[in-house]
């Protein structure tokens, strides 16, 4: 066997077994579509039917795989450690399971390097407190699209309010504020702030009383620093 033959039966067996800590079985392939799978012999299928119940197959073994070659590569181990110390903690074990699920239907690269990122942090730590950090902002990074990203994005230079405002300050930025500085947000912009809030990303820094929505004010939650931080990472340590 060569080399090139060798990695690509390494590459299948990470992608085999990362699948099969997501769901449980040799394959990664549930909901609708696994129900398809499983009748993928009857003739009733056209041949381009086929086709694309195997493209999705593949594709989501692929990015199970992927989520743990990058927490390794993020840890600067190898896969073999990794899935040992998956399987001797049910929490980290429990928190991959769910990285591993979502990551097989996001298609944006940026999120799934994130996810990565989340479980290698609960990985390398191993404190409770750490697991339940990377459980919340994984279940956020999951929840997120780019719209949400850019928003979040923008939030980041809004002042939080203190637990003791100066009524001098400004604190916070407005929808309308938000959407000046990105247009493209504007069509969606509310849903995509409530979206922001609901996983508690984003908050109210409205000082003061309010019942206009159009003058309440907004800012990023610290939870939501570090989904975006998570979010960026470290481009030399995904190299």
């Amino acid at each position: 066997m060569t080399s090139e033959s060798r990695r690509a039966v390494e590459k299948g067996a990470v992608d085999t077994v990362a699948a099969a800590i997501a769901t449980g079985a040799g394959i990664a392939v549930g909901g609708p579509v696994g129900g398809i799978v499983g009748a993928s012999s009857a003739p009733i299928l056209s041949s381009a039917a086929g086709m694309l119940i195997e493209h999705v197959r593949q594709r989501r073994l692929h990015r199970s795989g992927e989520v743990l070659r990058n927490v390794a590569r993020t840890l600067g181990t190898d896969e073999d450690s990794v899935v040992h110390r998956l399987i001797s903690d049910d929490g980290i074990l429990e928190l991959a399971s769910r990285v591993i699920l979502a990551a097989q239907d996001i298609s944006l690269e940026q999120k799934r390097l994130a996810l990565a990122r989340a479980l290698a942090a609960a990985i390398s730590d191993g404190s409770p407190a750490t697991l339940d950090v990377s459980g919340l902002i994984a279940r956020a990074i999951t929840g997120l699209d780019a719209p949400h990203i850019r928003m979040m994005a923008i939030l980041e230079d809004a002042v939080p309010v203190p637990s003791q405002p100066d009524d001098a300050m400004k604190y916070g930025m407005r929808l309308s504020e938000i959407t000046q500085k990105d247009p493209g947000l504007a069509e969606g912009a509310y849903a995509i702030l409530r979206q922001l809030i609901y996983l508690g990303v984003a908050e109210d820094a409205t000082n003061g009383m309010t019942f206009l929505d159009i003058y309440r004010a907004y800012a990023l939650s610290e939870l939501g620093r570090k989904v975006l931080e998570t979010l960026r990472g470290d481009p030399s340590a995904d190299s």
